[in-house]
């Protein structure tokens, strides 16, 4: 993002807090339509964590993008954050644990042909 798409979405949470702080349980049409901020920015900001929001009835607007539970904020719901963290916690230890070294077999001796067997007395 640009610095002053970057500055604009700053400024657009700014407002999009100050409208929650003094309507607390907003929804996310309620504040888009009272700050002039987008629907669509909103939900951005409530995917990159920065806001939570759910309408007025206590339904969320968001959907977990794994398991389609309602979420409030973010991506995934926390059940689906857990089994990612364990999943990744399951591939580090694998990765750091340490392989068995495979103990060499001894090659079986075969007879040569042609060549007589030397024995040391």
């Amino acid at each position: 993002m640009c610095r002053e798409c970057n500055m604009k979405l700053d400024e657009d949470f700014i407002l999009i807090r100050e409208y929650l702080y003094d309507n607390d349980g907003a929804g996310a049409e309620e504040v888009s339509e009272a700050t002039g901020v987008s629907r669509k920015t909103i939900i951005y900001l409530l995917k990159e964590e920065r806001l939570l929001v759910g309408d007025k009835k206590g339904r969320s607007i968001l959907r977990c993008e794994t398991c389609r539970k309602p979420i409030n904020t973010g991506r995934i719901c926390t059940n689906c954050k857990e089994e990612v963290q364990q999943a990744i916690q399951e591939n580090i230890s694998a990765v750091k644990a340490p392989r068995p070294v495979k103990a060499e077999e001894p090659e079986e001796e075969k007879p040569l042909k042609g060549v007589a067997k030397l024995q040391i007395k």
